[in-house]
């Protein structure tokens, strides 16, 4: 490949990164598959914004709880092994789910179980699969793949909720019927998981405690200003506005005159947008330009949640989606892609279980969110959330500028975990 294509889909030409791009994009796709689900069964079984807020309660408090030992146990063991332990294990939750379902069993304490199993499981796949990329690549070959598995991920969110939204809606497979297809998917994860070459343990002989190896990470996150930065502002922006996804149903039946249904279509348009933006920008992940339009993502998120507290009808909310998807994506992208080029490979897993609770804080914050809505309406919540995100956007472009003008430290050696 040259040219364009070349610089966005250059990592792929790795073969081991390309198997395991394909079963990430599988994985992404039963996950964004889920969040539609559950949010709908949810506000099907009560009718209130809380509840979906407690569903996603189930999986915040499991990531927080877990993911900083799932960062340091990703740097430890075999990430083969990890992964593929944790998508059979999802995969088998979301078959038990289909079930319960389909059987009229289902209730929101099981589906609060079902969504804290997520939360833990993924703690420990999410690092473990980005640090995988470090090992897979070459370090000029890494932000491209970051940046393509943004891509993944995007796609996911346009097939995902499209697939969804269409299998929820047919009589004969409805709710139920959809978990057991995400079950299925995740047969072909395993698949690709067992084409890749095993990994190996850096344990050290367990040298380290677990608990110092997570001081080490922390340490290593604050001794890097900008990578400091870059981690807080992705837990902050995600807290903030990220939780849109739980006001939706609730928008399109008490404002918008629409089905709670009718959500796949809303976030369908989002992630048309984000996809395009991640596909046409992600030669820019390792750039200069990468932290300004990281900054420019979040604008473009906060400004979105504004627009979207104000829209009439449900034709003008698909348009605004697209704007609300692209920031998305594009923060997203960005804050993920200079994370690992501020860090070292050694620390790979625990860094990135720092900015997985980012959202652990946001399934925690779809309570107070939804609680908010019921009280006070979607319309202003939305809003509320809107200026939480640009208000941060302006304290770490701020921090950004400051850190510029005083310089970074020096770099500390790295140490790595297991006490090698």
């Amino acid at each position: 490949m040259s040219g364009w294509a070349g610089s966005t889909f250059g990592a792929l030409g790795y073969r081991e990164y390309r198997i395991l791009w394909i079963g990430t994009t599988l994985a992404f796709l039963g996950f964004m598959m889920s969040f539609v689900v559950q949010s709908v069964v949810a506000f099907d079984l009560t009718g209130k914004n809380a509840a979906v807020g407690i569903v996603g309660l189930g999986q915040g408090i499991a990531t927080i709880l877990v993911s900083p030992f799932g960062g340091v146990i990703a740097d430890r063991v075999s990430k083969r092994l990890l992964v593929l332990v944790g998508q059979l294990t999802i995969g088998l939750s979301f078959f038990a789910v289909g079930i319960l379902i389909v059987t009229d069993l289902i209730s929101i304490p099981l589906l609060v179980l079902s969504t804290f199993l997520l939360g833990t499981v993924f703690s420990f796949i999410a690092p473990a699969r980005q640090a995988w990329i470090g090992e897979l690549l070459p370090k000029e070959a890494m932000a491209n793949g970051i940046a393509l598995q943004q891509i993944s991920q995007t796609s996911s969110r346009i097939f995902g909720p499209l697939f969804a939204g269409v299998l929820v809606g047919v009589a004969f497979i409805g709710s139920g019927g959809t978990y057991l297809v995400m079950s299925s998917l995740f047969i072909g994860v395993v698949f690709t998981i067992f084409q890749l070459p095993k990994t190996k343990s850096r344990s050290g002989g367990g040298k380290v405690s677990v608990t110092a190896d997570m001081r080490l990470g922390v340490d290593h996150v604050r001794e890097r200003p900008r990578l400091q930065l870059l981690c807080l502002s992705f837990i902050v922006i995600v807290l903030a506005g990220f939780s849109w996804q739980v006001l939706l149903p609730g928008l399109l039946e008490n404002e918008l005159g629409r089905s709670p249904k009718d959500v796949g279509w809303l976030l369908t348009s989002g992630a048309i947008s984000g996809l395009a933006v991640t596909i046409g920008l992600a030669s820019y992940a390792g750039t200069r330009h990468a932290w300004r339009l990281m900054f420019a993502g979040a604008f473009m998120l906060g400004l979105s949640l504004a627009l979207l507290a104000v829209v009439p009808n449900y034709a003008a909310a698909l348009i605004v989606m697209l704007l609300t998807g692209a920031g998305t994506a594009l923060f997203q992208m960005m804050n993920n892609a200079l994370v690992m080029q501020h860090s070292d490979p050694a620390y790979f897993g625990r860094v990135m279980s720092i900015t997985m609770l980012a959202w652990g804080f946001n399934g925690i914050a779809g309570l107070p969110f939804g609680i908010m809505a019921d009280a006070a309406g979607e319309r202003e919540t939305l809003m509320v959330m809107g200026a939480m995100v640009l208000a941060a956007l302006a304290v770490t472009a701020f921090v950004h500028v400051a850190i510029g003008r005083r310089g970074e430290a020096p770099l500390v050696r790295p140490r790595f975990a297991g006490g090698k």
